[in-house]
């Protein structure tokens, strides 16, 4: 995305809509590739109308070393512009696998940084000492 400026959330439109982080109660640690990418006491759930919740780790706590900045960029209406990596881990890449708001909206501004994975991307997912699955959680997707 080439143009710097962000386009005008929709909250003014859609009041009820909600975006809202909520504390994660669980160490979460996200694996790929044999290395733990994520790992957490500080997780959040980031809870959106008509989307599941969504873990959202704080970037302190994420190997920003096994990430590549990716040209791949979306636009939430509530949430901004989010910006792409691929982790690569060995020889092995999941493109495009986290996403980060880095100037989110006013109304959620929480989210600064903070990243988050597509669950389907990584090899393993755990809460403290037990891996789960992506039906077995209470987040799913973006």
């Amino acid at each position: 995305m080439t143009d710097t400026t962000q386009r005008p959330s929709l909250y003014d439109k859609h009041p009820d809509y909600d975006v809202h982080f909520e504390p994660c109660p669980k160490r979460i640690r996200v694996t790929f590739n044999g290395e733990t990418i994520a790992d957490s006491a500080r997780a959040q759930y980031l809870c959106e109308t008509k989307h599941d919740p969504v873990y959202y780790f704080p970037l302190a706590d994420v190997r920003q070393d096994l990430l590549v900045a990716t040209d791949n960029f979306t636009h939430c209406p509530f949430k901004g512009d989010a910006a792409y990596w691929t982790v690569k881990v060995g020889e092995r890449e999941a493109e495009n696998a986290v996403w980060s708001y880095s100037t989110p909206y006013p109304e959620t501004a929480e989210i600064k940084d903070y990243v988050a994975f597509y669950w389907d991307r990584m090899d393993h997912w755990y809460e403290d000492d037990q891996e789960i699955s992506q039906a077995g959680h209470m987040g799913a997707a973006e």
